[in-house]
């Protein structure tokens, strides 16, 4: 009896794997990454010096009504202001989903965040401009595949030229 336990616990003792990231000698992880391959992490902040965060977020709310998108993601406390929406005019000033063939009248859902967060000496601003094209057909069938369209960077530029008036 006492051969079966020690061999059925060696057995499952070979079934033990840990799966995960591996860190060898004084080498940093990577980073993480998005599905087109370009780092998640690598999104830079930009400094706006001689403003508040609590200023900034104003104004920014105000940017977003002045263009149209409804801000359904206001909190004072992260500092985040953000919106979601499947306009298609909206979704082709602010998005390229040009890097795939299909048909002209997919529809587009878009997805905008900012966040502001005190600099010491001023703010910082991170925006995220992304969203998805696809075409479901009448019957629920997707007759386009949903793909990841990109930013064209123009709200980026726009808010914040605007944030630094």
């Amino acid at each position: 009896m006492r051969h079966y336990i020690l061999l059925l616990g060696l057995a499952l003792g070979g079934c033990v794997s840990v799966y995960g990231p591996t860190k060898t000698g004084n080498q940093p992880f990577e980073a993480a990454s998005s599905v087109d391959g370009t780092s998640v992490a690598g999104i830079k902040p930009t400094l706006i010096g001689n403003r508040k965060p609590d200023e900034l977020l104003a104004r920014t709310e105000a940017i977003f009504a002045q263009k149209g998108l409804a801000a359904t993601l206001v909190d004072q406390h992260l500092g985040v202001v953000g919106t979601v929406g499947k306009d298609a005019e909206l979704a082709s000033l602010y998005l390229s989903c040009s890097d795939q063939p299909g048909p002209s009248n997919l529809n587009v859902s878009y997805r905008i965040l900012v966040q502001i967060f005190s600099a010491g000496e001023g703010t910082n601003v991170v925006v995220q401009v992304n969203g998805v094209a696809g075409l479901v057909a009448a019957d629920g069938n997707d007759k386009v595949k949903p793909f990841e369209c990109s930013s064209s960077g123009v709200f980026e530029k726009d808010l914040l030229q605007a944030l630094r008036k």
